[in-house]
């Protein structure tokens, strides 16, 4: 309405929702992300891109290209996982109940996230030594401009590690010990003189890979990074765990295991979180404040499975990694929290669906699974995936078993809050109509559903006196299977209907 020109357009359709410039939508052909913003600049179509499917599986499906709606207000949506996005209250969340926008949903709603990420299309391998090295400056090297690279560590086996993995470089590492600091850096002096366009080789690499000169609250995992084997990606965190991470059991517990890796970096914990993902292990992101300080931001490993599976498949070098293996011998034959992972409390009513189709009785299906008879009691919680599973094979019900094995992990919001107007985005996947963004499943627009679209123009409905008075356009916006074009018809409206122009 407040176009001077009011002539429809395709983007009026695009109602389903908008999120900010900065959002990241995550590619499958490298495994890393993009944001919207980079996507409207480069004008980069058909970008493969990880979805979820009907049976909520992540399959890449092309994002045919972003595009720019307007500015509205925008909300900021935090995840108890530490997950945040920023959206319009329009923009659909993927529920137990299917897609709801925003402004549906409140602190408390369970929304999908995944909790795991396939290799991606193009899997890229590098020397091992690199991935060990950028893993260990990423964590505790320095490489600012104007002063020395260097990286520092109170642990023999890492000092070892980098000192060999410097050594593919062509350099020899000098050692300085701070007796005080009780540590130990490494310099990497460069093999050769330095001269105009002749570079430090680990400088220029680490420049290369947009990392030279950056603070450690500036820190983050390069793109090159997400597209390695799985392999590949465990051997990176388990050195860049030997530097800030931790392997606990608070307070001398043996039932207890903290496994976290600490940052003043929001993109590299953002980072790490996502490349857990890749060696499927679910974690959160906590803020830790202390006064005088940058806040501190802990990637903690959460559930007893996600903690298993970091500390066989990942686990830690050096020094630290002894106690991650004290740490799997103490979880060995723990009962996990089945509170951890469940899904929404809402699937009790299509279980009691099932029931009531198969005339089967509360006490038969308590019976049926192995729990005590207490009505209708358990079927109003939410439920652990692996007793969804029990009852999707009692109930021999392939819509439950999905529910119970797929690609999803239903997280909660945990706040909702206005960011103000905002310049906001969104774009097309063809196919599956979703994507990731953020870490967070994420519908697209609403156009993009229809292999065509047309739209009607009359410009008498919105000036009396306008000159095509009588007339109607006839506009064919969209079609994936041939051209669009504009067809100017006459109108009879109380006939309600259309006139082909031509005279005779």
């Amino acid at each position: 309405e407040q176009r001077t020109d009011k002539k429809p357009m395709l983007a009026d359709l695009r109602e389903s929702g908008c999120l900010t410039a900065g959002t990241r939508i995550l590619r499958a052909d490298t495994g890393a992300e993009v944001t919207l913003g980079e996507l409207l600049a480069s004008g980069e179509r058909n970008v493969p891109v990880w979805s979820l499917d009907e049976s909520l599986r992540l399959v890449a499906r092309p994002l045919t290209h972003a595009f720019p709606s307007g500015t509205r207000e925008a909300f900021r949506v935090t995840l108890c996982s530490g997950r945040v996005v920023e959206a319009t209250a329009n923009h659909p969340f993927l529920t137990l109940d299917g897609w709801l926008p925003l402004g549906e949903l409140t602190t408390g709603s369970r929304v999908a996230v995944p909790r795991s990420v396939p290799e991606p299309l193009q899997v890229r391998t590098w020397l091992e030594s690199h991935v060990i090295l950028l893993a260990h400056l990423i964590g505790d090297g320095s490489f600012v401009r104007r002063q020395p690279l260097r990286y520092a560590s109170i642990d023999e086996a890492n000092l070892q590690a980098v000192s060999e993995a410097a050594a593919t470089f062509g350099i020899t590492a000098v050692r300085d010990a701070h007796v005080a600091a009780r540590c130990t850096s490494l310099r990497f002096p460069a093999p050769f003189h330095l001269t105009h366009g002749k570079r430090n080789p680990i400088a220029a690499w680490l420049d290369k890979l947009g990392l030279f000169g950056l603070r450690s609250y500036e820190k983050f995992i390069p793109d090159e990074v997400f597209g390695l084997s799985r392999a590949q990606v465990a051997l990176f965190l388990r050195h860049l765990w030997a530097t800030d991470g931790y392997i606990r059991h608070p307070n001398g517990s043996d039932r207890c295991v903290q496994i976290y890796y600490a940052t003043t970096s929001r993109r590299l914990a953002d980072d790490v979180a996502h490349l857990l993902l890749r060696v499927g292990v679910l974690s959160r992101i906590a803020v830790a404040r202390k006064p005088g300080y940058r806040d501190s931001y802990h990637v903690s490993v959460i559930g007893l499975d996600n903690q298993r599976t970091f500390l066989s498949d990942v686990g830690c070098h050096g020094a630290r990694g002894a106690a991650g293996s004290r740490a799997l011998e103490v979880l060995h034959g723990i009962a996990g929290n089945t509170n951890v992972d469940t899904v929404p409390a809402e699937v009790g009513e299509r279980v009691r669906s099932v029931l009531a189709a198969r005339g089967m009785t509360h006490r038969a299906f308590s019976t049926a699974i192995g729990t005590q008879f207490c009505g209708s009691t358990l079927l109003k919680h939410s439920v652990g995936r692996a007793r969804l599973t029990q009852i999707a094979v009692v109930l021999d019900n392939s819509d439950l078993r999905m529910l119970a094995t797929n690609d999803v992990f239903w997280d909660e919001i945990r706040s909702i809050d206005s960011i103000g107007e905002q310049p906001v985005y969104d774009a097309t996947v063809l196919g599956t109509h979703n994507f990731v963004a953020n870490g967070i499943a994420l519908h697209n627009s609403l156009e993009q559903d229809a292999d065509m679209v047309m739209l009607i123009h009359r410009p008498d409905a919105w000036e009396r006196d306008d000159p095509r008075a009588g007339e109607a356009d006839l506009i064919l916006a969209k079609h994936r299977n041939g051209p669009t074009t504009t067809v100017t018809v006459a109108h009879q409206l109380h006939y309600s209907r259309f006139n082909d122009m031509a005279q005779g």
